[in-house]
């Protein structure tokens, strides 16, 4: 059975996304100019903040699997055989609090980049710049600690079975 990560939503996730709702509330019942951009904002953020919550915790659509033949990252659109796959490797976020991250460096990254959907190409570019990989998995937003999902890679590219 493979390993199967989902997306655990944190706190300030949740806030972005409680903004949202707030600001669709606001533009269903305020006047004026200033209620459509709080609508069409608020609507963004419910969208693009809701989406990989409503398909991880209540379609069950996990963030990474990991399976005898590779790795399937659903919410991204991204596929990677093992023969893909140069490295794994854990660091730290580039930002202030320094949060820990797994990175899975593909082979060839602009053909992974290709690979994603569309409104995630210009964050896998970014994150390729930043990390030298496009797929960047952070600790706050998985229910598995980073920690076994690299033990799961790794044991699954030895050609040993791990389940979760």
């Amino acid at each position: 059975m493979p390993l199967k990560v989902h997306l655990r939503p944190n706190a300030p996730y949740l806030a972005l996304l409680a903004i949202g709702v707030v600001l669709i509330g606001f533009g269903a019942v305020g006047t004026g100019a200033v209620r459509y951009l709080a609508f069409v904002f608020g609507a963004a953020l419910v969208v693009l903040l809701g989406y990989p919550v409503v398909l991880s915790t209540v379609c069950r659509v996990p963030v990474v699997v990991v399976e005898p033949d590779g790795i399937r990252l659903p919410l991204m659109g991204v596929r990677l055989r093992w023969t893909e796959i140069a490295a794994t490797r854990l660091g730290a976020s580039l930002g202030a609090r320094g949060r820990p991250v797994l990175l899975i460096v593909p082979v060839d990254p602009e053909a992974t980049i290709r690979s994603m959907r569309p409104w995630l190409r210009r964050q896998g570019r970014d994150e390729f710049a930043k990390y030298g990989s496009p797929v960047v998995l952070q600790q706050a937003s998985l229910n598995r600690p980073l920690n076994d999902v690299r033990a799961a890679i790794e044991a699954a590219r030895a050609g040993r079975q791990t389940t979760g």
